[in-house]
């Protein structure tokens, strides 16, 4: 690998990737829009291109001359299931489109979601042979995504993977969970029991990417279901309580409550966040996210680990040291 793109890469995954690549000497170049900040990556050594997932020609240009694309870039929260598909379906469609036809096409290595597979139960976490079953609007355009990208196989080698839910350094989304047990001492629950959900460390994925673009097993026609196809988490899940026990202990508390948040109080906060979306295009937890909150989401990393030789490290270790970074840039 001489010369990767990264689209999303001004995100916070995106960072731990280009920290990543750089540490092995790979010459990184950014897709960002215009106004995208760049601090995250102000140290490293990183070219952009100037462009987004709709425009074709700012395609072609990132992707000329790279042996290997990370297609990060995607919607998480969305008013409605256009806004998700122009970026997670069609957005993917365009840059793989684009990076096919460059003279010499990359590997092309997708980043999906474990909600494009959809929900577990608490004793059979997700596996790449099981049939994908999507439950939100967001998962479904993920999967919409994938399937845009199989019609490339044949033209360029192409990875899928799939994580759990993404933590680390430089992560505001799950911060919020940090905060909340910090200052209130609870860990909170959604419905009337425990959720079961598998996590995967930011830096743990970033090194399954590259192992990926390197020997990943890639798609293809008439293949058996989840050929290519990987998921990413440090196991098999965990309960959300244990989780925040081990968040409650990286902040030097070793009494974390756990409570339970019913599915009342969860549509009444969601619905409250649902105006705001309406009102501002924003919101944290939605009507969607109130719903997916309600199921398990687990997944087996078995396949990546026995194909890749990928040792994510232990979880609790990872919350400690996301924890010790917080503290440090002042976050909590």
């Amino acid at each position: 690998m001489k010369r990767a793109l990264i689209t999303g890469g001004t995100g916070f995954i995106g960072y731990h990737l280009v920290r990543r690549l750089c540490q092995e000497n790979v010459s990184v170049r950014c897709l960002v829009r215009q106004t995208s900040s760049r601090v995250l990556l102000q140290p490293f050594d990183v070219e952009y291109c100037v462009g987004d997932l709709g425009d074709a020609e700012s395609l072609h240009q990132a992707a000329s001359g790279c042996d290997v694309v990370f297609h990060l870039a995607g919607q998480v929260r969305a008013r409605n299931s256009r806004e998700f598909d122009a970026a997670n379906r069609f957005g993917t469609e365009n840059i793989a489109k684009a990076a096919a036809a460059s003279s010499t096409p990359p590997v092309f290595v997708y980043v999906s979601s474990l909600a494009a597979a959809g929900n577990s139960t608490p004793d059979q976490p997700r596996r790449e042979t099981d049939p994908p079953m999507p439950i939100s609007q967001y998962g479904k355009s993920k999967l919409a995504g994938e399937i845009a990208l199989m019609s490339f196989a044949s033209q360029m080698p192409c990875t899928i993977v799939r994580p759990s839910i993404v933590f680390g350094e430089a992560d505001r989304m799950n911060l919020e969970l940090f905060k909340t047990i910090k200052k209130l001492g609870f860990c909170p629950i959604p419905g009337y029991s425990d959720k079961f959900y598998s996590w995967i460390h930011a830096g743990d994925l970033s090194d399954l990417l590259v192992a990926a673009a390197k020997r990943g097993e890639r798609l293809g026609q008439d293949q058996p279901t989840g050929c290519g196809i990987y998921f990413a988490s440090c196991d098999s899940g965990r309960k959300l309580s244990e989780v925040g026990r081990f968040i409650g202990r990286s902040l030097g508390s070793e009494h974390v409550r756990a409570v339970q948040c019913t599915p009342v109080v969860l549509w009444t906060v969601s619905t409250l966040y649902e105006i705001t979306k309406r009102l501002t295009g924003k919101a944290s937890f939605d009507w969607a996210k109130a719903w997916e909150s309600l199921h398990h989401w687990t997944c087996s990393p078995k396949k990546a680990c026995t194909q890749l030789n990928f040792s994510p490290q232990p979880l609790e270790e990872r919350i400690s040291q996301t924890a010790q970074w917080f503290k440090e840039q002042g976050w909590l």
